[in-house]
């Protein structure tokens, strides 16, 4: 009998977890290297389901978790170096959006000094928390008030 999903493994060193979804059936996702956040990835199923999992390890939650965090550190200090123009939502909460590759990333303004000022998210997955705005990114402007 095979144990339940998720199941956890690092493919070519790029972390792969086996979902199930909600029909029951499973899916496979793999980590952007771009953004941070995990989409589906089909084609990694022939990895996982060849004979001899050649460039396949299996991990543990724990292990993936830990290689997931250290990876999306390294995005995250990338994506702070580039140049992303953020604009407003209007949302209060989900302050800001960008596009990067193609995905939606916004950042969440959370309540500071009990929480982290700011979490990235990729597709609306959290992928970092951090309090400083990175110097490269462009923030829009505050929009003025209407006089009375």
């Amino acid at each position: 009998m095979m144990k339940p999903y998720p199941w956890y493994y690092a493919v070519n060193d790029r972390p792969v977890k086996v979902v199930q979804l909600s029909d029951g059936s499973g899916d496979i996702l793999a980590l952007e290297w771009t953004t941070g956040g995990f989409v589906p990835h089909r084609e990694y199923w022939e990895y996982l389901s060849a004979h001899d999992r050649k460039d396949v390890d299996q991990l543990t939650e724990s292990e993936f978790d830990t290689r997931v965090a250290a990876l999306r550190a390294q995005i995250l200090a990338k994506l702070a170096d580039s140049p992303l123009t953020w604009e407003r939502t209007g949302d209060g909460e989900l302050a800001y959006r960008t596009t990067v590759e193609g995905q939606t990333m916004t950042l969440r303004v959370n309540d500071f000094l009990d929480e982290a000022m700011y979490t990235l998210l990729a597709e609306g997955q959290e992928i970092s928390d951090f309090d400083n705005w990175p110097d490269a990114w462009v923030r829009p402007s505050i929009p003025r008030a209407d006089p009375m």
